[in-house]
């Protein structure tokens, strides 16, 4: 069931119970994360207490403390203390880390299947004079957009836009800075999307080419690859020749923090070249 409200200054569309097929895949994943981490206690207890109480931790301190506005220093607590126990209690630092994911897994597990037990309605595409609401997910993001594609709701400013035009059965919105592609749109409201731009935005219609849009996507999907891909390869290969597949824990955090520099040095290289 879709929904679509229009007025002369605003467009906003809707979906009923949208994400409920995602919401059933993701609980399908987190359920078997679950089950993992649950069986891998038996496994060794002794070797699990460390990784449960690290869990317990974590949503306790989650609760007087917003995650995702902190993200990068939970990460960096995270990987001190699990170094710190790994290193104290002669246990593997690659198996520690896997099994705190795998019981990290057991509370959006139970969050998610609440969840789908209720109904409601998501607002998939908004635009108004000043900015504009869509699901945009990034080129190597579609997995992730499968599992949950609310999280992939993103707001633009309107002034950034220089282009807008029909791409295929896609709507194709050329940025300032970067370009989007409005998912889970029908061609009738991408129709009543280009109505809008051709009543208060005449200017931007299919200013750019779209074949100069698309070598652009290209571009930004190969600086991913590049910058992303390479370090990400060499830091496993090196962790499972050099570091014993995870039990070196010197060397593992070694490979880490140089796959790290490695991606800042290609995506400064990339950006030169390209500059160029």
């Amino acid at each position: 069931m879709e929904k679509k409200n229009t007025s002369e200054n605003i467009i906003e569309i809707k979906r009923t119970n949208f994400q409920r097929k995602s919401a059933y895949f993701q609980l399908l994943n987190y359920a078997l994360f679950s089950i993992l981490g649950i069986v891998s206690i038996f496994w060794d207890w002794k070797a699990s207490i460390a990784p449960i109480i690290c869990v317990i931790a974590f949503y306790l301190i989650e609760r007087k403390i917003d995650f995702w506005s902190n993200v990068r220093w939970f990460i960096i607590a995270f990987l001190i203390l699990s170094f710190s126990l790994s290193w104290i209690f002669s246990l593997s630092f690659g198996i520690f880390i896997f099994q705190c994911l795998l019981l990290a897994a057991i509370k959006p597990a139970i969050v998610i299947w609440k969840e789908t037990k209720q109904e409601h309605t998501d607002v998939i595409f908004a635009m108004g004079s000043e900015y504009f609401v869509c699901l945009s997910p990034d080129n190597s993001d579609y997995k992730g957009y499968a599992m949950n594609p609310m999280g992939y709701k993103k707001r633009f400013p309107m002034s950034a836009v220089i282009s807008a035009q029909r791409d295929g059965n896609t709507l194709l919105i050329a940025l300032q800075q970067q370009i989007v592609r409005p998912r889970e749109l029908g061609s009738d409201e991408i129709e009543i999307i280009l109505e809008y731009f051709r009543k208060n935005r005449p200017d931007v219609l299919a200013a750019v080419e779209t074949k100069i849009i698309r070598r652009e996507e290209d571009r930004i999907y190969w600086v991913k690859l590049i910058v992303i891909g390479i370090p990400c390869i060499l830091a496993g290969l090196s962790i499972y020749f050099f570091a014993d597949n995870g039990r070196n824990t010197l060397v593992t955090i070694l490979s880490i923090v140089a796959a790290l520099f490695l991606g800042l040095i290609l995506l400064r290289i990339t950006n030169l070249i390209y500059r160029s």
